[in-house]
């Protein structure tokens, strides 16, 4: 007979969860990494036909603008999800360790503000999506070059929402484990090395 302790329905629901927003965040971190592959090899063709042809890439600016700012809100919530957003915990760590309820409520904390500033960033950015979308808004100069802010926009909208969805999760995670006493069952942590060990 096996001795493992079944996990709570409550905590069942988070792992199920988990794997929807898991495969979400991979999905945009991948897109972010092919527009960093792209952004890439437009520069660098943009270089070369600088320095060897003596001539440039129409847009290389411009796109490089857009592309950058939808990097950022692609890949935002990796940071979160593999805890690697940057926070100021020095002192909830401190408390966590002497009073682990009052950290826990800190942490739920966190989580809430969180939650409520992507709620207002993703609600903004869904309105400039459906304005650049239909206004055929565009970055650049008429008869050289313009590109479509939409698909920026959209990248915002989806990122930032991401990120207030796994800010709400960690929170009602927190929720959980204070109502039951216990904390959540604990992510197997990846192995970065010696050199991130504390």
């Amino acid at each position: 007979m096996s001795d493992t302790k079944p996990l709570h329905p409550v905590w069942r629901f988070f792992g199920a969860l988990n794997i929807v927003l898991d495969k979400a965040v991979v999905s945009l971190n991948a897109l972010g990494t092919l527009i960093i592959i792209a952004l890439m090899v437009l520069i660098c063709t943009d270089v070369v036909g600088r320095n060897v042809l003596a001539t440039s890439l129409p847009g290389v600016i411009e796109l490089a603008e857009l592309a950058i700012v939808s990097i950022v809100f692609l890949q935002i919530a990796d940071t979160l999800r593999s805890g690697k957003l940057m926070r100021s915990d020095a002192l909830i760590r401190k408390i966590s360790r002497a009073f682990p309820r009052v950290g826990l409520v800190l942490n739920i904390g966190f989580d809430v503000t969180g939650a409520v500033l992507f709620y207002f960033i993703t609600s903004g950015a869904f309105d400039r999506f459906s304005k650049a979308w239909s206004g055929g808004f565009y970055t650049g100069n008429l008869g050289s070059f313009t590109a479509p802010t939409w698909p920026m926009e959209l990248c915002v909208a989806l990122g930032s929402g991401l990120m207030c969805l796994l800010f709400v999760t960690q929170a009602l995670k927190g929720g959980a484990a204070l109502l039951r006493g216990s904390p959540p069952p604990a992510p197997q942590a990846p192995d970065f090395g010696d050199e991130y060990t504390s």
